[in-house]
């Protein structure tokens, strides 16, 4: 098992799915990234600027260590954008962290954006997003999971073997 899981992925693309999963199986702790921006930027980031979103990454990077200074296992962070997903790598030693990356093809992205509940919306902003991450070339500790035609279960599984390894 790694101590850091890093679930990185568009809007609608199963993070905050798979980090629930994940916590609740593996008894962890889960750090969702869009709420701890919320202690500087309002919920629609219409006040952001990069100052303050550098701030709120700063202070994910010293809570992250924190936990995993006092031993703490599994720790979960989502909803970071790839900016930041390419940063874990130079921020955390090569063993300790595992990036999961969920990729779905533009047809189901869509579907999933225009039919949640809430959250991100912008089906256009989100598939951007999505291809950007496809195209990019992995990082180091990173696997890219197509999540298009797989359920939440069957992404978990998944996802369970290869922090096994």
């Amino acid at each position: 098992m790694k101590n850091l899981i890093v679930i990185a992925g568009a809007p609608g693309s199963g993070k905050s799915t798979l980090a629930s999963s994940l916590k609740e199986k593996l008894d962890s702790t889960w750090i969702d990234y869009g709420k701890f921006r919320e202690f500087h930027l309002d919920r629609d980031w219409k006040k952001a600027n990069d100052k303050e979103e550098q701030l709120a990454f700063e202070n994910l990077l010293l809570v992250v260590k924190n936990y995993l200074k006092h031993g703490y296992k599994n720790v979960i962070v989502d909803d970071l954008r790839d900016f930041r997903i390419q940063q874990i790598p130079k921020e955390f030693k090569e063993g300790d962290y595992i990036i999961i990356s969920l990729v779905l093809d533009d047809v189901e992205l869509e579907k999933r954006i225009t039919t949640r509940n809430d959250g991100w919306k912008n089906v256009p902003d989100a598939q951007a997003w999505n291809n950007a991450l496809k195209d990019r070339a992995i990082l180091s500790n990173e696997y890219k999971i197509d999540t298009t035609h797989k359920t939440p279960e069957e992404t978990l599984k998944e996802v369970l073997r290869l922090l096994e390894n």
